[in-house]
């Protein structure tokens, strides 16, 4: 009664798809794709599904008001990790006794036994970013981001049905619902950085933190795991100890990489620095191939449900995080998708808060905004000049508030001048 499980919004079907066939060859448990959005404009693709492919907001035992307040204030990444709790919840109510959640970005190259076995003792089994410490660190991101990101990855964590796992999804769903941020600010990482606090929280046998290299293998920890291939067996060992004991490559997390480019055979990763591994050369190999092989292309094209209005209008990070600071107030109007005349969007429409462009605000960086030099040293310029006029002491207070008053929640006011009242 294994279960394995993905969450994705439907334009990564075809990737899930991908894991899937990696976990089938490597392991009888039961699998389910949720997607997160809906399947509005894609129905006739959505009859082709298998029945695995699971529609969460029809199974996820979520309020209706209380999904749509979590589905327009947070965005994609966090949404889909908001309702991991729940989807653990709900796989455990059709009889699983032990569940493993992968991102659909992983791939598995050797059989899962190792993994499930770990919850033969304990509840909880999670895998850290990191296993080994360097001075100075070698890694390709720089170690002080695990103190921002937390110290386990959720990429991939596996329960057990026990007193202890309710307790856990009890106390884990209830923060995803109100808190699953990305929010350096208030300290949070999504669902990912209240698993620091398992160790305080939990006894040492009801959780297991899992060093098997072979387990959630990703590029934040690429520079400690060497991968060899024996006999068309994939192994990982210590990467600064060529004598150091083999184990074999169970997953690999490919976070962060263009998946369209490894299946056409190149390997292209957001993080411009990421160094490139010779031993790494088969594993992408590997899934290169599979995703070559996949659907993928079938469903990249489908927009995310929750990136718009129900008119078509983008939904901006603005308009997402001040309504956020709405809902905290208790000023937030109902049904925030609505375009109707007394609706959220009716007054972001009144006060000017709408974005018709052609390309959103949100996908402008310094990377894509035209002569962003010369604008930088404008920026530059007008700041050196009210330093002259306000004087270093209250320059530095300005700039100290302004980091604060700088956040997309603080512009509540711009919708409700009793929002403005409050800053945090």
């Amino acid at each position: 009664m294994n279960a394995i499980f993905t969450i994705v919004a439907k334009n990564y079907t075809g990737l899930a798809q991908v894991l899937e066939s990696s976990v089938r060859k490597h392991s009888d448990a039961a699998f389910f794709i949720i997607v997160a959005d809906e399947w509005d404009g894609a129905e006739e693709l959505k009859k082709t599904l298998p029945v695995n492919v699971l529609t969460a907001k029809d199974v996820l035992n979520i309020p209706a008001t209380e999904w749509e307040q979590m589905a327009f204030k947070y965005n994609l990444i966090e949404f889909c990790t908001a309702i991991k709790a729940a989807s653990f919840l709900y796989l455990f109510t059709k009889g699983h006794d032990k569940i493993l959640y992968f991102d659909p970005d992983i791939y598995v190259f050797n059989p899962l036994r190792v993994v499930f076995d770990q919850l033969n003792e304990a509840s909880i089994v999670v895998t850290p970013h990191i296993l080994n410490i360097q001075t100075p660190f070698k890694g390709n991101y720089e170690d002080y981001l695990f103190l921002l990101n937390g110290t386990f990855n959720l990429g991939f964590i596996g329960l057990k049905k026990s007193e202890t796992t309710d307790k856990f999804l009890t106390w884990w769903h209830y923060r995803l619902v109100h808190h699953s941020f990305f929010d350096n600010d208030q300290g949070t990482a999504t669902d990912q950085k209240w698993i620091n606090l398992l160790p305080a929280i939990f006894a040492d046998q009801q959780y297991h933190i899992s060093r098997h290299r072979g387990m959630n293998a990703a590029p934040w920890n690429f520079h400690e795991r060497k991968v060899s291939v024996e006999n068309d067996i994939y192994y990982v060992q210590n990467r600064e100890d060529d004598t150091a004991t083999k184990e074999p490559l169970v997953f690999v997390h490919f976070s962060g990489y263009d998946y369209s480019q490894i299946g056409s055979g190149q390997v292209v990763h957001k993080n411009n620095q990421m160094t490139d591994y010779a031993d790494l050369q088969s594993v992408f190999e590997k899934y290169g191939e599979a995703l070559a092989g996949s659907d993928f292309k079938t469903y990249s094209g489908l927009k995310y449900s929750y990136n718009m209005y129900e008119n078509g209008l983008g939904i901006l990070s603005l308009h997402r995080r001040m309504y956020r600071r709405l809902l905290e107030l208790n000023m937030a109007q109902e049904y925030p998708f609505s375009t109707g005349e007394g609706t959220y969007f009716a007054v972001l429409k009144k006060k000017g808060l709408l974005d018709y462009s052609p390309v959103s605000a949100d996908m402008m960086t310094n990377k894509t905004v035209k002569n962003f030099g010369k604008k930088f040293a404008a920026i530059h310029l007008f700041f050196t000049i009210i330093k002259k006029l306000v004087g270093i002491r209250r320059y530095s207070i300005m700039i100290r508030f302004f980091r604060r008053y700088f956040t997309e929640e603080n512009q509540a006011f711009l919708v409700n001048k009793e929002a403005g009242k409050t800053l945090r």
